[in-house]
């Protein structure tokens, strides 16, 4: 397998096998990223390759000193999946000022990670997504709030439906 900054100086010169190659390397991860966000795989796929095609476009902006490659690139995509979100319309717009929400309330701690995507299913979109980023990537709620445009009480209230419509499934399975 070539190295990493080979497959670099390759998609900065435009070259597509090298872009092709970059894209292979990393597919895995970066899709299962985006199955986060979007239970329909046609969805995934295209928001992958919608992350993809940004990271071919501005991969002279990538700069060694400032951190791993992989980790500019989980960044791009993820911030596609969610810039796709903010664009959609969302389902639910909720806002509660007053539900208090804590990261030791973590539905998904004890959870197999091929669990967790198949719990995730059962959410809407909004929820789906502000339930991915609080528990599973650790943002938190100002985060949430200043990266998809909502109020507090508005991830609030989604992060307590998340509990509420996955606490049945969570009592029967991981009691």
């Amino acid at each position: 397998m070539e190295d990493i900054q080979e497959l670099i100086r390759l998609c900065v010169a435009n070259d597509r096998l090298g872009q092709e190659k970059l894209y292979k390397k990393f597919y895995p991860q970066l899709y299962l990223l985006c199955r986060k966000f979007f239970p329909e795989q046609a969805d995934a796929l295209e928001v992958l390759n919608d992350g993809m095609l940004k990271i071919f476009k501005n991969i002279t902006l990538f700069k060694d000193d400032k951190g791993q490659f992989f980790n500019w690139v989980y960044t791009i995509v993820r911030n596609t999946a969610l810039d796709r979100l903010k664009s959609a319309k969302w389902s639910e717009h909720v806002v509660v000022d007053d539900i208090e929400i804590s990261n030791s309330d973590n539905p998904l701690a004890a959870m197999e990670s091929g669990d967790i995507y198949k719990l995730l299913d059962v959410l809407p979109p909004a929820t789906r997504a502000i339930c991915i980023l609080f528990y599973l990537e650790g943002f938190s709620i100002n985060e949430i709030c200043a990266k998809l445009q909502l109020s507090t009480g508005t991830v609030k209230w989604h992060l307590s439906e998340t509990r509420n419509k996955l606490k049945p499934v969570l009592l029967k399975y991981y009691s």
